[in-house]
């Protein structure tokens, strides 16, 4: 163990004088030690106390006996990436990574919706938000770190994603998820296809799969601890929803209106209610909210065309969720539906959240609203200003998911693919901790390009407020999209 220690104290040194050599045109104008701020006075007391005095006895011994494994990881990541490492495979990974991501999935599942495939798009929305939910949830819940940086280098087109904790991945989760629901609809289906289109699927899920599973090791983003529990989570989720999934919408539609939705908000909100509170500043519980809300809005859509039977009356398979659509129009009606679709999610989106935060915050004031959260200002009980509270929520929405603009710019943006050193809190304490228990030469953070990040003013109002821009989301895209469909005769 001493050895490998010597080994990344090489390999640390290595790094640090390279990137030394690339930033002397900046250090020269600009010393990189007046760009961050100085942890020096609190570092020998914040690593290892710092999680220690905010975790549960068993939160912190259970995170107290994984660490080392991640930590121990690092080496091997490192010895991979170094030997695999070049411009093709950057590019490459970082590029399919965000084939996984939650916008990327947010923007890709209302399709499958406007173009007969209901069901499938039902189980898609169902495994991805479960699994979103339930790795946020274990992230928060244990505050693991990502693989160190340094030695390893953070390769990605997004730097929100190398705001969350490491364990586990929900890249894993979600593309174990989604490739295994797309799988069992392929082969079910087996005799719509022809064999070389059959096969060209499952070899193109397969490829899919392996680029993302094995692209988070390369990128030095997860470990294979993070990557075999993610992946345990998505088959958990996908093997609900295989078996279970008929009986669990029946048990949920069957009953009428008022049990149907009481089941629907009841259970969904009881979800948040129980979400860990995170230690560090990670927006895992800003996605978990995001996509518990994607399900309510769907349930409460479904709920409607099951009991209603408006959907079921207009086809003849016997599928309450199936909005009609017939090809009539070629590539041209297929063009209007998937712009008619877009532009009401972005419609929505864009002028939900103004609404929305300008009406809840005199409610939340006048009702006496309190939702207690750590990090969350109390809307009902502050003494600020409602029109502060509504710039504040609206801006602090900015950087959530299913932003098309960032995510576009993230995509096509190939200058800042490589992230070297902390890119947040909690990679500063990882380090801070890793420094403590060494015997060779530690870690000079001042070399590294930091600035500390701080949690930002929030108020509870953003989580029902977020809750609501998101289950309108799926309301666009199933009630709205069908009465805009059929008056425009599309």
């Amino acid at each position: 163990m001493q050895r490998s220690n010597n080994n990344s104290d090489v390999e640390v040194k290595s790094e640090l004088q390279h990137r030394a050599k690339q930033e002397t045109s900046k250090k020269s104008s600009k010393p990189v030690g007046k760009e961050i701020e100085d942890h020096s006075g609190d570092a020998g007391n914040k690593a290892e106390d710092h999680y220690k005095q905010r975790l549960s006895p068993f939160r912190y011994k259970f995170r107290s006996y994984l660490l080392p494994i991640v930590r121990y990881e690092t080496d091997i990541l490192y010895q991979l990436q170094s030997s695999l490492r070049n411009t093709v495979f950057d590019f490459y990974f970082a590029w399919t990574a965000n084939l996984a991501s939650h916008t990327f999935y947010v923007l890709m599942l209302p399709p499958p919706i406007w173009f007969g495939a209901s069901k499938m798009a039902r189980d898609l929305v169902y495994v991805l938000g479960l699994g979103i939910y339930l790795t946020g949830f274990l992230k928060d819940y244990f505050c693991l770190p990502r693989p160190r940086s340094p030695p390893l280098h953070r390769i990605t087109m997004s730097s929100y994603t190398t705001q969350e904790y490491g364990f586990p991945s929900s890249h894993s989760a979600n593309a174990t998820a989604v490739t295994l629901v797309v799988m069992s609809n392929i082969i079910r289906n087996r005799g719509a296809f022809d064999s070389v289109t059959y096969y060209s699927i499952i070899v193109g899920l397969a490829i899919y799969y392996f680029s993302l599973i094995f692209g988070r090791l390369y990128t030095g983003m997860h470990g294979f601890l993070d990557i075999f529990t993610g992946s345990a989570v998505g088959l958990s989720v996908f093997l609900f929803r295989f078996y279970f999934g008929e009986q669990w919408d029946t048990m949920m539609f069957n009953h009428g209106y008022i049990f149907g939705i009481a089941l629907i908000l009841g259970l969904n909100l009881f979800m948040i209610h129980i979400y860990p509170e995170p230690i560090d500043d990670c927006p895992c519980f800003d996605d978990s909210v995001a996509f518990v809300g994607v399900l309510i809005g769907l349930d409460l859509t479904h709920l409607v065309g099951y009991q209603s039977k408006i959907f079921f009356n207009l086809n003849d398979f016997g599928d309450h969720y199936l909005l009609p659509f017939v090809n009539d129009g070629g590539p041209f009606k297929i063009l209007a539906r998937f712009l008619l679709g877009v532009g009401l999610v972005v419609t929505w989106k864009s002028i939900s959240k103004p609404v929305i935060f300008t009406i809840l915050p005199p409610v939340y004031k006048v009702v006496g609203v309190y939702l207690p959260r750590r990090n969350y200002i109390s809307t009902a009980h502050t003494r600020d200003p409602t029109r502060h509270i509504r710039s504040t929520s609206i801006s602090n929405d900015v950087d959530q998911i299913g932003n098309i603009n960032k995510f576009i710019k993230g995509v096509s943006d190939h200058s800042q693919l490589d992230r070297y050193g902390p890119s947040s809190d909690i990679d500063y304490y990882e380090i801070m901790d890793y420094n403590k228990g060494k015997k060779g030469k530690p870690i000079d953070l001042e070399k590294l390009n930091f600035k500390s990040g701080v949690f930002k003013d929030r108020y509870d109002v953003e989580i029902v407020g977020r809750l609501i821009v998101y289950a309108g989301v799926s309301c666009a895209s199933v009630l709205a999209f069908h009465f805009a469909a059929k008056y425009l005769n599309l």
